[in-house]
């Protein structure tokens, strides 16, 4: 009866492993009965189990068939496209065969006492494919931390280091299980040793499992926090440039009073008084005029709104431009980067007793550069290789900010390079136009 419940058992690890082999590649579809999925597996299980004992003896016709059985339900499951069903299905059942073999001839190679009449044992046997599963699912472990980009890159190395502790302790535990194995045990007490090896597997994809859904809510919160972010910046332009055509529309009245003004005095001759008024008028709308054009709409806004910000804030502001006319990125991506890199640039330069702020956007040798290098009163803090930001508004928009202009840096193909250095804070992107 043990035996069976065995089989039972590493037939459930082998779909829950094959189902996350597939979650790393595609997302489940959503059905609007939740209770679709629960019978799809409960189905691939029984059908699994069902094969392992009509055909046991047969390999390559059992194999063929456990293939197909998964395919099938995890193309229903997943709700993709056939072939990418098959794909991933036959990576899997690859990936644990060679694991399976290679556990087998590392063992019998490495332990004296295991030898190929002692695979017949049950407690080996179960054993060595608890210990084989538990490879199986470290390579799923490294396929998604190192080859698959997910959620999982919010992890230092360090965090996925200490969560590797987990699979090493069940292997050791699986390996010094069957290297005293030879021990006089009776049923019971194997039948303990052999429940406390899948409960340690059990254990360890239930963790990964937890991992992941905690990945996942911390993604959907950044997530969040980026659209909250990009709402905020579009809206301070669009605003700013509400702002702008308010004041056109106040200018062009003045302007007709300005005129008024000027025949006035023309008629009564007043040339003094008039030179003055003109002397004047030139002043203010010299002020108010635009000094930044880069034939692009949504960065001379930008620009032009943090230029006058700053200098109304006596931070020397330089910039450095060419014709952007024809820049590829997305407006409400450009927005994003420019809004916070010199929102961080003003903010730092109001704490600076020196307040500079260099600007750099122009297409050279079809390369979009865009640089910004500001003061500092002092070097910024770094955790986990993450900026720390001192500002004490929108808390809950805090550290978000750098790493939203690496993601959208990045999903142009682009690369961001921060430095800072004696009172200088650099951040520059390059971003190809291949």
């Amino acid at each position: 009866m043990g035996i069976y419940i065995y089989g039972v058992v590493n037939t459930i690890l082998f779909v829950i492993l094959g189902k996350l082999f597939m979650e790393i590649f595609e997302s489940r579809q959503r059905y609007t009965n939740r209770w679709y999925g629960g019978i799809i597996i409960l189905c691939q299980i029984a059908g699994l189990y069902g094969v392992s004992v009509i055909l046991d003896g047969k390999l390559i016709c059992k194999e063929i068939v456990v293939l197909t059985l998964n395919i099938l339900c995890m193309w229903l499951y997943f709700n993709q496209t056939i072939w990418r069903t098959v794909a991933c299905m036959l990576l899997y059942q690859a990936s644990g065969l060679i694991i399976d073999y290679v556990t087998i001839i590392v063992a019998s190679k490495c332990f004296s006492n295991i030898t190929m009449d002692s695979l017949h044992e049950s407690m080996v046997n179960v054993l060595l494919g608890v210990l084989s599963q538990t490879f199986l699912l470290v390579f799923l472990m490294i396929l998604h931390r190192y080859v698959i980009h997910t959620s999982s890159d919010m992890l230092t190395e360090a965090e996925w280091l200490r969560f590797a502790i987990f699979p090493i302790f069940t292997i050791v535990v699986l390996i010094s299980l069957l290297v005293g194995f030879e021990i006089p045990l009776n049923e019971r007490q194997k039948s303990i040793l052999i429940c406390i090896s899948i409960g340690l597997i059990g254990m360890n994809i239930v963790v990964f499992y937890l991992i992941n859904s905690i990945l996942k809510r911390e993604m959907e919160l950044r997530e969040n926090k980026i659209f909250l972010e990009r709402v905020k910046n579009e809206t301070e332009m669009y605003r700013s440039i509400s702002e702008n055509y308010d004041k056109q529309r106040k200018r062009e009245h003045e302007y007709q009073n300005h005129m008024q003004v000027i025949s006035d005095l023309l008629k009564n001759k007043k040339y003094q008084e008039l030179e003055r008024f003109i002397d004047e008028s030139n002043s203010d709308i010299a002020g108010k005029i635009d000094k930044i054009d880069t034939n692009h709409v949504i960065v001379n806004s930008i620009l032009n709104t943090k230029y006058r910000e700053a200098r109304e804030k006596k931070i020397v502001f330089v910039v450095k431009v060419n014709d952007l006319s024809t820049l590829k990125i997305k407006d409400e991506d450009i927005v994003l980067i420019l809004s916070n890199l010199l929102n961080n640039a003003i903010e730092a330069c109001e704490k600076s007793e020196r307040p500079v702020i260099k600007v750099k956007i122009m297409k050279e040798q079809k390369q979009i550069i865009i640089a910004v290098i500001n003061t500092i009163d002092k070097e910024p803090k770094e955790e986990c290789g993450k900026f720390i930001t001192s500002k004490e508004e929108n808390t809950e928009l805090h550290g978000i900010g750098i790493q939203n202009i690496k993601d959208t840096v990045e999903k142009y193909g682009g690369t961001c390079v921060i430095r800072y250095d004696q009172m200088i804070f650099q951040f520059i992107i390059v971003i190809s136009e291949n």
